[in-house]
């Protein structure tokens, strides 16, 4: 009977060996799938924003080409009083060069605005504006003036340039993984008193009256 009870509890100490070593290759299968899990989790979620990156990258690389269309001028072969070289912005050479050049910047802008910083995207929504009041301007004004019309504005188009050339850069600087993927900000514009102050600094109202005498 002694033997028979010693031989059980052997048997029950071994069970309980071999249960607990059972237990311990479980749970060391289950942490290794849970880190293996969250290894690969991690790694997704990384190749998902590299790949948001990349096209937010390319739609800022393509919108600086747009700055540097409106920050390019075309020389008169003039001078003024100081031996300066009088130039304008060149897409207002012509009616037709500036809605090409319009065309091209909505293209740039439109398509890609899910894409930019907010910073920038209010830059452009505000150029949109400025534009727009360009076009406006254009339809009253002959083909023979637009040249002198452009020179009225070639500073408003260099500080326009450098402004939206500047916020594309900024982008270009953040480290990828800093960039907030799931952005919720849906502001697109500046406030209206913003919009109205900025403009009111511009040529294209400070020299409203000289503007008009362009006018058919």
């Amino acid at each position: 009977m002694i033997q028979e009870i010693t031989d059980n509890s052997e048997f029950t100490q071994s069970l309980v060996v071999a249960g607990m070593g059972l237990l311990g290759v479980l749970l060391g299968v289950i942490i290794s799938n849970i880190i293996t899990w969250k290894l690969k989790s991690k790694e997704s979620r990384l190749r998902i924003k590299e790949k948001i990156f990349d096209r937010r990258l390319k739609a800022h690389e393509d919108f600086l080409e747009i700055t540097k269309l409106l920050r390019t001028t075309v020389s008169t072969h003039e001078t003024d009083g100081e031996t300066y070289f009088i130039t304008y912005p060149g897409m207002l050479s012509t009616k037709e060069m500036f809605e090409t050049f319009l065309y091209k910047f909505h293209n740039a802008a439109n398509y890609n605005s899910h894409w930019f910083e907010e910073k920038l995207r209010k830059e452009i929504y505000f150029t949109q504006d400025y534009l727009q009041n360009v076009q406006l301007h254009l339809n009253d004004i002959p083909e023979e003036n637009c040249i002198e019309y452009a020179k009225i504005l070639k500073t408003d188009f260099k500080e326009l340039a450098d402004s939206l050339e500047e916020k594309t850069i900024d982008f270009l600087m953040i480290d990828i993984h800093k960039i907030n993927v799931n952005s919720r900000n849906r502001n697109f514009q500046y406030s209206l008193t913003e919009r109205k102050k900025r403009l009111n600094e511009t040529q294209i109202i400070k020299r409203w009256n000289d503007i008009n005498l362009l006018k058919k």
